[in-house]
């Protein structure tokens, strides 16, 4: 994954914030799959999911994450990584392509 890549929320979920918390949840054909595992997020989660939403570099997503907690830029690469990872495997999201 290189820091200048953009990903965007998949067509086939919707997101919405309840009481705070974000939550995924896939869809199929307009019908919300509970086959599948709603997913939400942690307060990290949720800053790197709104940049995801406003279609961010990889570097920004890290460098907001840098901004609200004092942490190694390592171990919050990792965690973007780590992250972006699982959300791309679910279909959550996918490479932004212009």
């Amino acid at each position: 994954m290189r820091p200048d890549t953009i990903y965007t929320p998949s067509q086939k979920i919707i997101c919405r914030d309840i009481m705070g918390t974000m939550v995924i949840v896939p869809i199929e054909s307009g019908i919300a799959d509970f086959n599948d595992v709603m997913f939400s997020f942690n307060e990290t989660g949720t800053i790197a999911w709104k940049c995801i939403e406003q279609n961010k570099t990889v570097k920004q997503i890290c460098s907001a994450i840098a901004l609200e907690y004092e942490s190694d830029m390592d171990q919050i690469e990792k965690g973007v990584k780590e992250l972006i990872d699982e959300l791309l495997e679910k279909g959550i999201i996918v490479e932004w392509k212009s």
